[in-house]
C-alpha cells in the first residue's frame, strides 16, 4: 500500500535592508558605484518543505531510507533552507564576486546558531553560524594588452558539458584561463577536487601525503558556427586521482544549436586511462563510454515538447584487469539543459538507487568509492552503467511554467554487479521515472513551485536487495523562493 505524500507549507520572512544611498531599480538589484567600480549587491531564500514514502523502495525503514542534499541527511519528512547573500564588483578590467551562503536543514539547533545535531549517519549540514563564502570568483582581462586572455581564480560553478551534465560540473577551487581567438571560446581550467594532508588510517597522521590529492587539467574549446546557429565544443580533462590511484583521459565533444523550431543537442564521452591497487591488481585498464542525445520542438512558447536517451558504459567482469565503467569527475546532471530538474529524487544521494548527489545514474552500486571518480570520489568500478529513454514537456504560460517528463531506465552492463553482490542474475531493468515541476512566479522576487517525483523500480533492485524492495518511492518538495 503507497504510502500519501504529505505537502508542508510555510511562510517565512527573510532579509530586511536598511535604506542607505543606492539606486533601487526594476529588477531588485541594488548597485552602487565609486570612481572606478561599480557593485551589485542580491541574494535569495529557498525554503524547501519534503515529504515522501518509500525512499528505500521498501515499505519498512530500513539502513536506506533516507536521501542526502546539500543541507544534510533527510528523512521522509524534512525542510531543507538555503539563504545566499551575494556582491558583485566589476572594474574596467577586473570583476570580483562572492556569494555567503548557509544550507541546512530547519531545526533549533541549526537555524538559531547552535552546535548543530546529528541527522541519521551524517551531521546535518552547515549550522547557524557557519553563513559563509560559498562562491567566489576574481578576474582580470588582459585584453587591453592585446591578449586574449582572461585569468581567474576561486571557488565556482564550472561545467565542461552544460548539454548533459555527464562529466563535470561543481564548485571545486580553480585557476583558469579563458578568452576568444578567431571566433573560437576557449577555457583552461586547473581544479583542485582534493588536497589532503593527513591519512585517518586509525594509526598516526601522514602529513605529505600527495597520495591523497585529487587535481584534474581541462581544455574546451567552443566553435560558434553563426551560419547554423549552432555550437560544437570539443574538450579534455586529465584526471590525476591519486587518492583512487588512477590517471584518467576523458576525450569528448558536445554540440548543440537551433534550427527552426527544432534544438538538438549530443554529446559523447570517452575515458581511458590506468588504475592501480583494484583488487590486488595493477595496471588495470580504463576503458569506458558516455553519451547523450535529445530534440526539442519549440512548437508554442507553452508547449515545448522533447525527447532524449542517456547511455552510460558498465563493467560485465568484475574479476579481470579492466574497468569499462564510466565514472564522472563530477556528474552534474541535476543542471544539465534537458532532463535537469533541481528536486527530481534521482539527483539526491540515494544509497538504495546507488545516485550520487546532483547525478542521474546509479554510479555507486557494486563497491562505493571503488573506481576512480564520481562526487568525492565515491563512484564504483563495478557499476552497471545506465540506458535510458525519455521523453517530456515544458512551457511556459504568463507567470507560470511546467516541465514533466518520464524516462525508461535500464542497466547498461550486470556482469561486474553479480560477481559483487555474488548473484547469478541480475535483471537489466532499473526503473521508470516520472517528475514533474509546476512554479507560479508571483513576482520577479518570489514564486511558489512544487516537484513531484515518482521512481518505480525495476527488478534489477529486487534482485541486489531482496524482493522486498520493490515499492514505489515517492517525493514530493515545495519551493518557496524569495530573491533579488
Amino acid at each position: 500500500m503507497f504510502k500519501t505524500c504529505l505537502i508542508i507549507i510555510s511562510s517565512i520572512i527573510f532579509f530586511v535592508f536598511p535604506v542607505i544611498s543606492f539606486a533601487q531599480i526594476g529588477s531588485g538589484e541594488v548597485i552602487g558605484r565609486s570612481n572606478d567600480v561599480t557593485w551589485k549587491l542580491f541574494g535569495n531564500l529557498k525554503i524547501y518543505p519534503t515529504n515522501g514514502a518509500n525512499l528505500d523502495f521498501n515499505g519498512n525503514d530500513t539502513d536506506k531510507s533516507w536521501i542526502l542534499d546539500e543541507g544534510g541527511t533527510m528523512d521522509h519528512n524534512s525542510i531543507r533552507a538555503e539563504a545566499r547573500l551575494g556582491f558583485d564588483v566589476t572594474g574596467e578590467y577586473f570583476n570580483f564576486m562572492t556569494i555567503l551562503e548557509g544550507d541546512f536543514l530547519l531545526n533549533k539547533q541549526n537555524g538559531d546558531r547552535g552546535a548543530g545535531e546529528p541527522m541519521g549517519q551524517y551531521d546535518s549540514g552547515f549550522t547557524g553560524e557557519d553563513f559563509g563564502i560559498e562562491k567566489l570568483e576574481a578576474g582580470y582581462d588582459f585584453s587591453y594588452l592585446h591578449l586574449p586572455v582572461k585569468l581567474s581564480a576561486g571557488w565556482n560553478d564550472k561545467f565542461l558539458d552544460r548539454t548533459s551534465g555527464l562529466l563535470y560540473g561543481d564548485d571545486h577551487p580553480f585557476i583558469g584561463l579563458s578568452g576568444t581567438i578567431n571566433n573560437i571560446d576557449y577555457q583552461f581550467l586547473y581544479l583542485i577536487i582534493l588536497d589532503d594532508i593527513n591519512l585517518d588510517d586509525g594509526t598516526q597522521p601522514i602529513w605529505d601525503a600527495d597520495d591523497l590529492d585529487w587535481r584534474v587539467y581541462t581544455l574546451k574549446l567552443t566553435f560558434n558556427l553563426p551560419f547554423l546557429e549552432a555550437k560544437f565544443s570539443p574538450f579534455y580533462a586529465f584526471s590525476d586521482n591519486n587518492n583512487q590511484n588512477a590517471n584518467v583521459h576523458y576525450i569528448g565533444f558536445e554540440t548543440y544549436g537551433k534550427y527552426g523550431i527544432f534544438i538538438p543537442r549530443a554529446e559523447f564521452i570517452y575515458a581511458t586511462g590506468e588504475k592501480d591497487d583494484f583488487n590486488g591488481m595493477n595496471n588495470v585498464d580504463i576503458s569506458a563510454f558516455a553519451s547523450f542525445l535529445s530534440l526539442e520542438a519549440k512548437i508554442k512558447e507553452y508547449f515545448i515538447p522533447y525527447i532524449g536517451s542517456y547511455f552510460i558504459s558498465g563493467d560485465g567482469n568484475g574479476n579481470d584487469k579492466k574497468i569499462k565503467s564510466f565514472n564522472a569527475i563530477t556528474n552534474n546532471a541535476r543542471y544539465s539543459d534537458v532532463f535537469g530538474m533541481e528536486n527530481a529524487l534521482i539527483h539526491r544521494w540515494s544509497p538504495i538507487i546507488g545516485s550520487t548527489l546532483y547525478s542521474n545514474s546509479p554510479e555507486m552500486l557494486g563497491g562505493q568509492g571503488s573506481g576512480y571518480g564520481g562526487l568525492s570520489s565515491t563512484s564504483s568500478a563495478n557499476s552497471p552503467g545506465m540506458v535510458t529513454v525519455g521523453v517530456g514537456a515544458k512551457g511556459k504560460v504568463n507567470k507560470f511554467d511546467y516541465k514533466t517528463q518520464v524516462q525508461y531506465l535500464l542497466f547498461a552492463s550486470t556482469g561486474a554487479l553479480e560477481d559483487y553482490y555474488h548473484k547469478d542474475d541480475i535483471s537489466n531493468k532499473m526503473g521508470v521515472m516520472w517528475d514533474t515541476n509546476m512554479t507560479y512566479h508571483f513576482t520577479n522576487h518570489f514564486s511558489i513551485g512544487d516537484t513531484f517525483s515518482v521512481f518505480a523500480p525495476g527488478d534489477g533492485y529486487q534482485d541486489i536487495w531482496g524482493s522486498e524492495y520493490s515499492k514505489t518511492a515517492f517525493l514530493n518538495t515545495v519551493e518557496l523562493v524569495w530573491s533579488f
